[in-house]
């Protein structure tokens, strides 16, 4: 997988819709996805697997390179449905659903998935 250090202005930190919006804290997004789609769990473990920080995004840094990359022509993304870290507890003992957001019908949907659907995968990290 190639890397490429992309800024973004504005980056927002968590997965619940009254998270902190930080101004100015870059982090470095890999330049292409996973060949294969995958599911939640593989997905976690492929961006881990990368070392030195490398995760899977958060569903507002996703939300970013859709409206700062992606409606751009930038960053190499495609028409698909992109994996966050962010999971949906129904159950504590086993959240079986993650968010993602869908670059396909041309405006961020958020939406709820159960975490064994396969989904494209950008890996990405914080800068120190």
């Amino acid at each position: 997988m190639k890397y490429a250090v992309l800024l973004l202005a504005l980056m927002f930190a968590g997965c619940g819709e009254s998270s902190t919006i930080i101004v100015g804290e870059p982090i470095q997004i890999a330049k292409e996805d996973f060949p294969e789609e995958m599911n939640w769990y593989d997905a976690k473990k492929a961006c881990d697997n990368l070392g030195d920080g490398w995760r899977l995004p958060t569903i507002f840094e996703l939300r970013m390179m859709y409206e700062h990359l992606y409606l751009e022509g930038k960053g190499n993304f495609t028409h698909q449905h992109y994996w966050s870290s962010c999971t949906i507890v129904r159950d504590v003992k086993d959240p079986k659903n993650a968010r993602y957001l869908s670059f396909e019908s041309g405006e961020a949907n958020y939406g709820l998935n159960t975490k064994q659907d396969e989904k494209r995968v950008r890996a990405v990290r914080d800068l120190p």
